[in-house]
C-alpha cells in the first residue's frame, strides 16, 4: 500500500493564482514512491503552462492515464508530446471512437481532438486496456466499470457514429484511476459517467477493499435532475469516504449538497491546489 502521495491540480475549470490558467477540463499530476502518472491532459496548453509555472517536471512521467476520450480530458495531449515525447499512454479501446452530443438540436462533436496516427507520429504509444491493470505498484486502473445502478445513466444527448449510422453512447471508455493506500483507496474520476457510485463500488471490487479514503474529480452531475444528484450523493455519504474533492463537471447543486453532508471533508479546489498524504 501507498504510504505516501501528492496530487496536484494541473487543468480544471478555476483558478485564483494570476500565474495559471484555467480551461474547460482536468488533469492531475500525481506522485508516489514508485513513479509519476498524469491523469488526464485538460483541453488544451493548461497542462504544460502550469506545470512550468508549478515547477512540475512532466519528463518525470512513467504514465499518462485518459480517463475517456471527450476533448476536455485529451486535447492537452498533443501539446504534452509535442514537448515531452516519448509518452506511454494507456486508455480504453473506444477513446477514438467518434464522439457526438446534441446540444440545442445541433450535433457537435466532443471527442479527441486529435487522430490517433497524429499523435503516434508525435511519440505517443499507447495501451489499450479493457480490464483492471496495476500499472505502478499500488496505482490501478479501473478497465470498464459495470453499470449495477439504476440512477446513474447516461443520457440521450450523448452519440457516436459508427460507420454512417449515430447511436446512443454508452461510454464503454470510462475508467477511473485508483490508489491503494494505507488509509484507504484514493479514486479519481475524470467525468464519473459511469457513475460515481458504479465507480467506487467497482474499485472497491478490484482490490478487494471496504475503506474509500478520498474521490476525486469530476462527477457529471451539473446539468443532472435533483433527484439524480440527490440519490448519488446520499449514497455516497453511505460509501463514507473521509475526503471529497469534487472538481471540473461536478455543478454547484452537486457540490452543495455534499457540503451540506460531509462538512469540513469536501474540499474545493482550483489550478494549482494539491492534496498529499504522507
Amino acid at each position: 500500500m501507498l504510504s505516501h502521495f501528492k496530487i496536484t491540480v494541473l487543468s480544471e475549470n478555476r483558478v485564483n493564482n494570476p500565474k495559471l490558467i484555467a480551461e474547460q477540463g482536468l488533469s492531475l499530476f500525481i506522485e508516489t514512491p514508485h513513479g509519476n502518472v498524469l491523469f488526464d491532459s485538460g483541453q488544451m496548453k493548461a497542462v504544460v503552462h502550469n506545470a512550468r509555472q508549478l515547477k512540475i517536471d512532466l519528463k518525470s512521467l512513467h504514465f499518462i492515464f485518459l480517463s475517456h476520450g471527450h476533448y476536455d480530458h485529451t486535447g492537452g495531449l498533443r501539446y504534452l508530446a509535442r514537448e515531452h515525447s516519448p509518452l506511454e499512454v494507456y486508455c480504453h479501446p473506444n477513446l477514438f471512437n467518434k464522439k457526438y452530443r446534441m446540444i440545442n438540436d445541433e450535433r457537435v462533436d466532443i471527442g479527441v481532438p486529435w487522430e490517433k496516427s497524429e499523435l503516434e507520429d508525435l511519440g505517443v504509444t499507447f495501451h489499450l486496456k479493457t480490464h483492471p491493470k496495476e500499472i505502478l505498484p499500488d496505482v490501478w486502473i479501473s478497465g470498464e466499470i459495470p453499470r449495477l445502478t439504476d440512477y446513474e445513466y447516461i443520457d440521450d444527448t450523448y452519440q457516436e457514429r459508427i460507420l454512417e449510422s449515430y447511436i446512443h453512447d454508452e461510454l464503454h471508455d470510462d475508467m477511473a484511476l485508483i490508489l491503494n493506500t494505507f488509509k484507504g483507496l484514493v479514486i479519481l474520476l475524470g467525468c464519473g459517467h459511469s457513475g460515481p457510485i458504479n465507480t467506487i463500488k467497482h474499485a472497491m471490487r478490484v482490490l478487494d477493499q471496504t475503506k474509500v479514503y478520498a474521490v476525486i474529480g469530476g462527477m457529471h452531475l451539473h446539468r443532472c435532475p435533483d433527484e439524480k444528484i440527490e440519490k448519488i450523493v446520499y449514497h455516497l455519504r453511505e460509501l463514507d469516504p473521509e475526503i471529497l474533492i469534487p472538481l471540473h463537471c461536478t455543478g454547484f447543486r452537486a457540490v452543495n449538497l455534499m457540503f451540506n453532508l460531509f462538512k469540513e471533508r469536501v474540499l474545493l479546489f482550483n489550478v494549482g491546489d494539491y492534496f498529499e498524504l504522507r
